[in-house]
């Protein structure tokens, strides 16, 4: 029973932790996505003639 016990509490701490990885991952992500339109947003503002063809 106690090997059970053990599993089972191996099983919930990987859960637990690839979850708060995930939320780190996610979180990151997001921050960076928003760096980059913002940059993106000034880079196409400060210089229109470069989108000219």
């Amino acid at each position: 029973m106690s090997e059970i016990k053990g599993q089972l509490l191996g099983i919930i701490l990987v859960i637990i932790v690839f979850g708060a990885v995930a939320g780190a991952l996610a979180t990151a992500f997001t921050n960076m996505a928003g760096s980059v339109s913002t940059e993106m947003a000034k880079a196409i503002t400060s210089r229109p003639a470069m989108l000219t063809f």
